[in-house]
């Protein structure tokens, strides 16, 4: 066996390897841009429920009180989000996996 024989060999079984690792990895990306996505989305909710009871307030005169039920408004808006997205995502696999297994019917 030729030393360009062993190369060309071990190039071939690293290039099988990555290809194999390749899907972990991205799912990895995948799963933090869910993440954030998440976390993004609980924070703009407390955010706007903060500024729209902040809102109340200084209208109608209620301080703190609006800013007070608001605030609660969108940290239960926000978990009601991050909840709904997560489910959404677990559920996304599942239903992939069952169409790919229709067709291999006997």
């Amino acid at each position: 066996m030729s030393q360009d024989d062993l190369n060309k060999r071990i190039a071939k079984a690293q290039a099988e390897i990555d290809a194999r690792n390749r899907p972990a990895q991205m799912s990895t990306g995948k799963g933090m841009g869910l993440g954030f996505r998440m976390a993004s989305d609980f924070a703009a909710a407390v955010i706007v429920g903060v500024v729209l009871g902040l809102g109340i307030d200084a209208v109608f005169k209620v301080s703190p009180w609006g800013v007070i039920i608001c605030l609660m408004l969108g940290f239960v808006a926000g978990v009601r989000n991050v909840v709904a997205t997560a489910t959404k995502a677990n559920q996304a696999p599942r239903q992939g996996d069952a169409t790919k297994g229709e067709g291999d019917g006997a």
